[in-house]
């Protein structure tokens, strides 16, 4: 073993087994789960990767320690997704060590090389590895991940690997695969040393296996690290590897759902939802670690954990019951639209933890009961939450599960009586936000405006996150290196940010065989990851790509350099704004760029309410309690006009004068101290004032701009783009604000791009008001469980008139967003995900999709989508095909005597059509197979 080598691993440390890292956090009285699942039938044969070469070797291991460290004890923290690191020698003399042409060190004085003996470091990040198989799974996603094939003698270097992979065969490669586990607060690492041979070599390679765990702890210095060797490990617990099982599933969708948390170069595998065979497991899984879900993040637009402080349920709060645990268990289930899951899991649940018919997990029973799309649960809803209530037991589970009867209530249009409930929630709970939020709703449509600002200045809104961290580099917790260095070589005025051939070597493009495609349709299992039979794999090993759109896949990032990175993280999932070019900016109102760039006033104030170092135009109005404030006054706002609602205001509070020096955020969150003068006017708190101004300039800029928007329509898509994204925030002229975004869409799809931030608005919007009452019941038709997310302009609607929000409806579906319309944006987004490694698909594809399936026909909407495809391939035109052609690309790009302009969307090779079959095939799997 090299120098090198020893350093990076690190010497043996004697096995200390049995062990316990934290005794408090000791499962054993957990019964654990047989690990008998063939690791085999879960990674492909053939699957692509990120490789991003390091600035320093060793870079992103040293970060992720760094990190790990930073990780209390007491501190609920899902940690960052899975590290896997290939270190491999090339000597530094080579061209290959001395030249890097993504580097900012030719933009500084000062070098940043260390002493590496001529070693070079490739990693990427990784969830969703199912780790069943214990050890064996890990070694087989590494060998597999670095171009190994097993046989009988031991492991060879796949025929067709490139040699650029190996190095110099003079000294080993260095695998490493890092894996935090939330629930004992520590990191497993596996360490791999690869005694390189020649790919001509009959002999197989040697491998020499090492493993690590190491736990956080506030006294560093006197840390112990527990080391294993290839046989010491399999006297690891059952119990450990179910736990890190358990953690890469909960980051899984805690990351694929929120784009602000993911680190560029994480893959998204589909281990744990191929199928049933798969999803079955880990939902038994998620309910053995119910009781431990507090140690999981809570979603900051709860506020601060708080509860009621019952002696029967001792100091259990909130996020006891509301935690990303939960989170993922309802998103697994909903996967299924026979919702056959939904009721494995209630099973599973009143198995465990149940000897009557009530119990501490009654709050996600009502919860799986609501996910269950395929059967009308409402009466066994409702029966458990009457059941529940008879206990008479004050608790905190109680006021949760009221503010669930409250839902139910808004969605049967019983305001009256969901106002009554809710005050007692706030009697149970009188910290907790949800509680006053919901009150302060239901004041609202009860039409007691008066009361509803009342209770909105009593909002326990959180102002200044303790646990924020500003530094706009780091994406859960990690420094995102890519980044970082790409946004400073583009602030550099670089020519060309990132090198085409770099680009593609870092991230090259997602392949499978091609028998995966050719043969899926006749074979009665589909999977996310089919992988071929060994006799196919013999005569066809011809690789195409995965879901392709060649304008997205090719094209556009050839002609656009400045777009050669996902839009994801805390600086390109902030806006549109953070991506555009200088060309496209300088198109742009200053005003717009105010009002919605990164020093924006609600940008600032929902980053800080959230904890996070920026906020997104997207969803920075359901991500924190400050956000949910503006959601909810934008409301109140359009249902009474501002006029009146000022006139309110200042028939309520006292007016306060600021000097420019007070602070804004003095408070950590303020419930209300019923603070009133001499002259009984309630003090209206800081918070609220500054909302109110936030939101009058939105207002004032949206009038202003959208007069002169329609006096000239010469704008750029980025300028219709940011109108209609700001609009839809405001609640200001919905339809107006809806086609300024449908505008931006096709106008950029014409020039070859990809517009993310509107076609993820627009399938918001259609979901919200097409899709969102497609379910055998209506128990919740307001709102969206798993996100947390309120149908406001839906709730607006129906408020205002009944008939107005059938007529908006029906209008948006016929003449703005139609199905067509919306297959062809699900299958750009889908393809551009699948670009950036996200083998199971995210949230809104799986909602989009499976609603789609369930309000139509799974036949028809595949007979759909590939009309909708053959029309967009070759000299087809896109269009929407409104009743009004007014938003065809023709319309907005020729004169009105010149013929529409042809879009040539689709080409023979891509093969997005082909994937989202296989999706639409893999719902009809989960629905039909038996559990």
């Amino acid at each position: 073993m090299s120098d090198v080598a020893k350093r990076y691993v690190g010497h043996q440390l004697p096995s200390s087994l049995p062990f316990q890292l934290s005794p408090y956090l000791s499962s054993s009285s957990f019964t654990s789960l047989p690990l008998t699942e063939d690791s085999n039938s879960r990674v492909p044969t053939h699957f692509t990767v990120p490789w991003i070469r390091e600035l320093n070797f060793g870079q992103s291991i040293a970060i992720r320690s760094k990190a790990n460290d930073s990780i209390g004890l007491d501190l609920a923290n899902n940690g960052s997704p899975d590290l896997i690191h290939w270190g491999k020698y090339y000597g530094n003399r080579s061209s290959l060590y001395l030249n890097n042409d993504f580097d900012f060190v030719s933009l500084s004085k000062e070098g940043n090389r260390k002493d590496d003996d001529g070693y070079i470091g490739f990693y990427h990040y990784a969830n969703g590895i199912s780790l069943y198989s214990r050890e064996d799974s890990v070694e087989q996603y590494i060998t597999q991940v670095i171009g190994l094939v097993k046989k009988e003698d031991g492991y060879h270097w796949k025929k067709d690997i490139s040699s650029e992979n190996w190095g110099n065969f003079k000294r080993e490669m260095i695998v490493t695969y890092c894996c935090y586990n939330i629930f004992n607060k520590s990191d497993f690492r596996a360490k791999f040393i690869i005694h390189t041979s020649r790919p001509q070599a009959k002999y197989p390679v040697t491998i020499d296996r090492s493993y690590t765990i190491t736990p956080n702890t506030n006294d560093l210095k006197n840390r112990k690290t527990h080391a294993f060797n290839a046989n010491s490990i399999k006297q690891l617990s059952v119990t450990y590897w179910e736990e890190l099982n358990a953690s890469s599933l909960i980051r899984l969708f805690a990351q694929l759902d929120n784009p602000g948390s993911q680190l560029t170069g994480l893959v998204s595998f589909a281990s744990f939802t191929n199928s049933q065979n798969y999803i079955i497991p880990a939902i038994k899984s998620l309910v053995k670690f119910l009781p431990r879900g507090q140690l999981t993040e809570m979603r900051q637009c709860h506020g601060v954990p708080t509860g009621s402080g019952s002696q029967s349920e001792g100091s259990k709060k909130i996020n006891y019951y509301r935690n990303t645990l939960i989170d993922a268990l309802i998103r697994l289930v909903e996967l299924d639209i026979s919702g056959k899951t939904c009721d494995v899991a209630i099973k599973e649940i009143r198995r465990r933890y149940y000897i009557g018919e009530t119990g501490e997990w009654d709050i996600v029973i009502l919860r799986l009961l609501k996910a269950h799309i395929g059967e009308n649960k409402e009466q066994e809803y409702l029966n458990l939450i009457h059941r529940h209530l008879l206990s008479q037991v004050i608790t905190t589970q109680l006021a949760i599960i009221l503010i669930e009867q409250i839902k139910f209530l808004i969605s049967k249009q019983s305001y009256d009586l969901a106002l009554k409930i809710s005050e007692k929630c706030v009697r149970i709970l009188p910290l907790d936000f949800d509680s006053w939020y919901y009150l302060a709703l239901c004041s609202i449509l009860t039409r007691n405006f008066e009361k509803a600002l009342v209770v909105m200045n009593k909002l326990p809104v959180v102002t200044l996150n303790k646990q924020r961290n500003s530094d706009i580099e780091l994406v859960c917790g990690i420094k995102d290196v890519y980044i970082s260095t790409f946004a400073t070589r583009l602030s550099a005025n670089n020519s060309e940010v990132i090198s085409e051939k770099t680009f593609d070597s870092y991230f090259p493009l997602p392949k499978v065989h091609e028998d995966c495609y050719s043969n899926f349709k006749s074979n009665s299992t589909t999977s996310l990851h089919k992988v071929p039979s060994q006799s196919n794999q013999k005569l066809n090993d011809h690789l195409v790509e995965e879901g392709s759109i060649k304008r997205l896949w090719h094209d556009l990032f050839i002609f656009n350099p400045h777009l050669r990175h996902p839009f994801t993280g805390n600086q390109f999932y902030h806006s549109p704004l953070m991506s555009a070019s200088t060309a496209e900016l300088s198109s742009v109102d200053p005003s717009l760029i105010k009002a919605g760039g990164p020093n924006a006033s609600k940008s600032h104030l929902a980053a800080q309410s959230a904890g996070t170092p920026t906020s997104s135009i997207l969803d920075f109005d359901r991500t924190s309690t400050w956000g949910r404030c503006y959601d909810l006054l934008s409301l109140f706002v359009a249902i009474i006009g501002w006029d009146n609602l000022v006139s309110i205001k200042e028939r309520t509070f006292q007016s306060r004068v600021y000097s420019s020096t007070e602070s804004v955020n003095q408070k950590e969150f303020i419930v209300n101290h019923n603070q009133e003068d001499s002259h009984g006017f309630i003090q209206c708190e800081t918070w609220l004032e500054q909302l109110f101004l936030v939101i009058y300039e939105d207002l004032r800029l949206l009038m202003t701009k959208s007069n002169l928007f329609r006096e000239d329509q010469q704008h750029s898509a980025l300028e219709w783009e940011m109108m209609g994204l700001l609009g839809w925030s405001a609640k200001y002229k919905l339809k107006e604000s809806i086609s300024s975004i449908m505008t931006s869409v096709m106008g950029v799809a014409a020039e070859g791009g990809f517009d993310y931030f509107g076609t993820i608005k627009l399938l918001e919007i259609y979901d919200e008001f097409v899709l969102s009452d497609t379910n055998e019941s209506n128990i919740d038709l307001f709102s969206d469980d798993y996100e947390n997310k309120t149908f406001s302009n839906k709730i607006i609607l129906r408020a205002l008139s009944p008939s107005l929000y059938l007529e908006f409806s029906k209008s948006l579906a016929e003449e703005y967003l139609t199905l067509d319309f919306i297959l062809f944006n699900l299958m750009r987004l889908i393809s551009w995900n699948l670009r950036w490694y996200q083998y199971t698909p995210n949230y809104l594809v799986v909602k989009v999709l499976t609603k789609l399936c369930v309000k139509y026909d799974l036949i028809f909407v595949r007979g759909k989508f590939r009309v909708v495809y053959e029309q967009n391939k070759k000299n087809s035109a896109l269009t929407s095909k409104p009743k009004v052609n007014k938003f065809s690309l023709g319309y907005l790009f020729s004169s009105p005597k010149e013929k529409p302009t042809k879009v040539y969307e689709f080409t023979d090779g891509d093969t997005i059509i082909d994937y989202t079959e296989k999706l639409i095939s893999w719902i009809d799997e989960l629905r039909e197979t038996n559990v």
